[in-house]
């Protein structure tokens, strides 16, 4: 593939990342089940971490392109 096209898949990527920061903070407010715990916000954080590094990874195959 061209770098423009790794671009446009790491972006992508990093949006979904966001998108599920936001869906485990959401089940961290108002949890089904009290057995959860804390593990949304680990869930979280790690989406987080992951969502940053695609969103570094978009950036520098956009600088390739």
């Amino acid at each position: 593939m061209k770098w423009e096209a790794w671009s446009v898949v790491f972006t992508g990527l990093s949006l979904t990342c966001v998108t599920a920061v936001v869906l485990f903070l959401l089940v961290a407010i108002n949890p089904k089940d009290a057995a959860y715990g804390s593990t949304p916000l680990y869930y979280a954080g790690g989406s987080a971490l992951v969502a940053v590094a695609f969103n570094r990874a978009s950036a520098w195959a956009a600088r390739r392109a």
